[in-house]
């Protein structure tokens, strides 16, 4: 499912409110350096009776310094962006629902209205007839919704991409 409409919507708005950002590198590397941490530690401090330490030091110390490393070259040679909200400083966290077909005019109609409250509201569904993909700042003054339908092996946007801005 793409999202690059919501996203398109958000940097859009006029005042620069939303921009493009790559996530920060600092807590992959910083769990990269915790599994080369455990590492040394296996090196330096353990005696040579204690086998099962000594090897859940060194699987966990390995697991741990390569998904850092991964994530950390994912992040610096990927060109994947997220919206980054200005005003609260912090990175919009990204909702995806899933509903009934037979709810779409009750989720249509607290679109409409802005209502939040009533779109967390509703009972959701394992089955992904209708999805909802939602944008949210941390301090709950801008949020962005798009619904998508899925119809014939693949999911097609119902309507515009809804923003909605709270004083």
């Amino acid at each position: 499912m793409k999202n690059v409409d919501i996203c398109e919507a958000l940097y859009a708005l006029p005042g620069g409110v939303v921009e493009p950002r790559r996530r920060p590198i600092v807590k992959p590397m910083a769990i990269a350096i915790l599994g080369i941490v455990l590492l040394a530690i296996d090196i330096v401090a353990v005696a040579e009776g204690s086998d099962a330490l000594s090897m859940m030091l060194i699987v966990s110390g390995i697991v741990l310094a390569c998904y850092g490393a991964v994530v950390s070259i994912v992040r610096l040679c990927g060109d994947d962006r997220v919206p980054y909200h200005i005003p609260s400083r912090s990175y919009m966290s990204r909702t995806e629902r899933y509903y009934h077909r037979d709810q779409l005019f009750f989720i249509e109609a607290a679109l409409a209205r802005g209502d939040r409250a009533a779109i967390d509201a509703m009972p959701t569904s394992n089955v992904a007839m209708i999805t909802l993909v939602g944008y949210h700042a941390a301090d709950d003054s801008l949020d962005a919704y798009a619904l998508h339908e899925y119809v014939d092996m693949e999911y097609r946007i119902i309507g515009d991409v809804r923003v909605i801005k709270r004083d």
